[in-house]
């Protein structure tokens, strides 16, 4: 009863040049460093074929050319490549192109993408914006310069001059001389807190008296701002309502902003001055809440989706006048 093969033995031949470019095929089984070198391609095939008839397992074998994998076939197919390079007396130097152009080997189909399916995001809320008012959300022209100013100066002015280092005046140390002024061989040195000596004052270190704050024209604010709300309004993610809750709740809120579709979202940016809504958004990382009178240029940007109220549209009216 003849026994069954089991795994497969896996082989490759591969091209191999000297330093005068003479062409020559490495043989090798896989995770064997012992290979044979031969200076025919068919004298590789027939080695191939030779050790795969002797195998009680099923054998295969990789072409790479140039260092690319080029194909590969199994003993029946190893045989018909010995056949045809040898009626057609192939070159050794195109032997490989040979048997791929001839499709005498074969090639692991490519790999097909599957498209990724899209999440719920901002893109696919979109709210009725046509009856805003065109003197907050309409503008004709988007100041992106002001934009740009507006974000760093409101950046300067969240960041406090709390960095400081020591100056020679006032490190820990000495105000003795530390050797004489001359016959030592020394450089002349008056204190040990100089600079020079490791433990002294810091030369034009930071200082708590720097400012950050960076002057913008009220102007340019103005614009900013409207430009950043017009941005939101093209893209149909504002929505005009109010939330109103009884009492501090999370749950509720999330009810509340399920219904227009907002849970998903990734940054909402929710205006109003009720405490109890400003309590029950505390533990949504994805909800922001801030007042009309505090509204960033920067957090507009971000914001998926402006939640505002129409008595705080008609305060940005009057900003905009």
């Amino acid at each position: 009863m003849a026994t069954k093969k089991s795994s497969l033995e896996k082989y490759y031949i591969s091209e191999k040049f000297d330093a005068d470019r003479n062409i020559s095929f490495n043989f090798k089984k896989a995770n064997q460093k012992i290979s044979g070198n031969f200076a025919h391609f068919l004298e590789a095939v027939e080695e191939f074929i030779r050790v795969s008839e002797k195998s009680k397992n099923d054998t295969r074998v990789w072409f790479h050319r140039d260092g690319a994998y080029r194909g590969s076939v199994d003993l029946a197919k190893a045989k018909v490549i010995v056949e045809k390079v040898s009626e057609n007396k192939v070159e050794n130097t195109k032997a490989i192109e040979f048997i791929e152009k001839e499709n005498l080997v074969d090639k692991a189909a490519p790999k097909v993408k599957t498209p990724s399916v899209k999440k719920d995001n901002a893109k696919h809320v979109a709210f009725d914006t046509t009856n805003l008012p065109k003197s907050v959300f309409g503008l004709e022209k988007v100041y992106s310069q002001a934009i740009f100013d507006a974000i760093l100066a409101e950046r300067g002015a969240k960041r406090l001059a709390t960095h400081k280092t020591k100056t020679r005046g006032e490190v820990s140390g000495s105000g003795k001389k530390p050797w004489a002024q001359k016959h030592t061989g020394n450089a002349r040195a008056g204190s040990l807190r100089s600079p020079i000596f490791v433990g002294g004052g810091k030369v034009f270190g930071p200082t708590t008296e720097r400012n950050y704050n960076l002057k913008i024209n009220k102007k340019a604010r103005r614009n900013a701002l409207l430009s950043a709300l017009t941005l939101l309004a093209n893209d149909q993610a504002v929505l005009v309502k109010e939330y109103a809750l009884d009492k501090i709740s999370t749950r509720a809120l999330l009810t509340e902003m399920a219904k227009d579709k907002l849970v998903n979202l990734n940054n909402v940016l929710l205006v109003s001055s009720n405490d109890t809504v400003f309590m029950s958004a505390r533990n949504l990382p994805n909800v922001h809440v801030t007042k009309v009178t505090s509204l960033s240029v920067e957090a507009l940007l971000a914001a998926d989706v402006l939640v505002i109220s129409e008595n705080d549209v008609k305060v940005l009216e009057g900003l905009a006048k």
